[in-house]
């Protein structure tokens, strides 16, 4: 499996199909999607990748192929409705595997940013980033709300609550992003 993940055509037919599957659910995972697969071809060909040692490039292909797969089913059930009521669950749930995904994505940029910084400097680096990349999800959900739905105060009143359980759930997938890749990569 792991000499499969190694070849770009797989990559790209894999991205291509995760992709196209995405506009049947029509949620901000479609820019996303192009993001996360965009941000992996950077790094795939920029060289970055190819520097990472072995155990951190597997830990990052996997990560590559799995986290995908996991917020396309999740994205699908909440769009769907298929388990009602689950939104809440659901959406926490989504932020926080967002979070844990995005601190390895960036693996390759990390090593090299970590390699003058201590470890709470690392991790400093590492909430503010993914809070940033969580809060420009959550413009990017509010406007989709705002504009495919009519006007209510009461809705405007919960997207608040909204974002700020999904920015606690940034934060503390973040912390385990982090303790993932300490425990994983040679990191100061």
């Amino acid at each position: 499996m792991l000499k499969t993940l190694k070849f770009n055509l797989f990559w790209y037919i894999f991205a291509s199909l995760i992709i196209a599957f995405t506009f049947t659910i029509f949620s901000n995972w479609v820019i996303l999607s192009c993001v996360w697969f965009g941000a992996f071809f950077i790094f795939r060909f920029s060289g970055l990748e190819a520097k990472l040692p072995n155990k951190e490039h597997r830990l990052y292909l996997m990560t590559m192929c799995i986290y995908p797969l996991v917020e396309t089913s999740i994205t699908w059930v909440i769009q769907k409705n298929i388990v009602p009521f689950s939104w809440n669950v659901l959406n926490r749930l989504e932020h926080f595997v967002t979070s844990v995904a995005v601190v390895i994505i960036f693996l390759p940029l990390f090593a090299y940013v970590w390699a003058n910084l201590k470890w709470w400097q690392s991790l400093v680096f590492i909430i503010g980033l993914v809070c940033l990349v969580g809060n420009i999800n959550e413009i990017f959900e509010y406007s989709l709300r705002a504009c495919c739905r009519p006007y209510s105060d009461f809705k405007y009143a919960t997207y608040y609550w909204d974002t700020i359980y999904d920015t606690v759930m940034n934060i503390v997938g973040g912390l385990i992003g982090f303790v993932i890749i300490r425990w994983n990569a040679k990191l100061s």
